[in-house]
């Protein structure tokens, strides 16, 4: 998909909604299709957690992430705009009831004006040809006013059933980005443990190796999972195994850094995790509050 197709444009309020909503949703699409690569390639992160293969050619996960960013900032620029439009659909539903209660109004006190007429020529007793004229004429203004309150009505409802189609396809598209963004980051931790493993486990015979990784696994918690995608989340640095050198005894550890398993001979004072501040909030994309119609 092209730049130009994810930009959207004017052409009358329910066509500009129309292909807004088309767009939107085509961003969305972007962002599973951007994690359907990281699915269908987990064998492939296994055997070399730096690239992912797909079929024109390889995608390092720094181009990933530069994908799903540059989708996240395309979305929220639609969105932005998909909430100019519904302000627009909204302000016209607002004159379109002003409208109906408008009428109602006047249907009302018009009907009024009808009944006392009605009482006045049946009291002549049809005698008086001035008021049979005055209430023809009055039927007549009655029967327009419901004829343009039935219309304003009609109208009213289309604008309320547009704009309910808008909200609903806007927080249905803000869905599928959700689960693809949060699909995107469980890929990207499960290639992480996969590089956490091959980095560690990298020498020995098999029992050893088997040994290896059941304790390197079970030291990638769901609690270092839950950081990992919290540092994703907020675009903060990717978290990186560190392995120490062997010359340095009793190293300190940098800001936010953790020791992968202190208990295990495999990692014991060799390597650390360095994560990040975990006080800062995952960045969301700008989303309109939905409001009752």
């Amino acid at each position: 998909m092209s730049d130009e197709e994810f930009e959207g444009g004017g052409g009358g309020s329910r066509a500009g909604g129309c292909l807004m909503q088309i767009v939107t949703h085509g961003v969305a699409l972007v962002l599973g299709a951007v994690i359907g690569v990281l699915g269908a390639q987990a064998v492939e992160y296994m055997r070399d957690p730096d690239t992912l293969a797909r079929p024109e050619g390889s995608m390092s996960r720094a181009e990933l992430i530069r994908k799903l960013d540059d989708a996240e900032q395309k979305y929220a620029a639609l969105l932005a705009e998909n909430a100019k439009q519904d302000e627009a659909q909204r302000s016209e539903l607002e004159s379109a009831s002003a409208k109906v209660a408008d009428l109602e109004g006047q249907v009302g006190k018009k009907g009024d004006e009808v009944k006392v007429l009605e009482l006045k020529v049946k009291k002549a007793k049809g005698q008086s040809a001035a008021l049979k004229k005055e209430l023809e004429a009055k039927q007549a203004e009655l029967t327009e006013l419901q004829v343009q309150l039935t219309e304003a009505q009609a109208e009213q409802e289309r604008l309320r059933e547009d704009l309910t189609i808008s909200k609903e396809e806007t927080r249905s598209a803000r869905e599928e980005t959700r689960v693809s963004k949060g699909e995107t980051v469980d890929a990207q931790w499960v290639g992480f443990k996969a590089e956490v493993v091959l980095s560690v486990c990298e020498k020995g015979n098999r029992k050893r190796m088997e040994t290896c990784r059941e304790e390197v696994g079970a030291s990638l918690s769901s609690t270092r999972a839950a950081r990992f995608k919290q540092c994703v989340g907020s675009r903060q640095a990717q978290p990186r195994l560190v392995r120490v050198d062997d010359k340095e005894k009793n190293p300190e550890l940098p800001r936010w850094s953790e020791w992968l398993n202190e208990e295990s001979k495999f990692t014991e004072k060799k390597w650390y995790v360095v994560f990040c501040d975990p006080t800062l909030p995952e960045s969301n994309m700008q989303e309109p509050e939905d409001e009752e119609l």
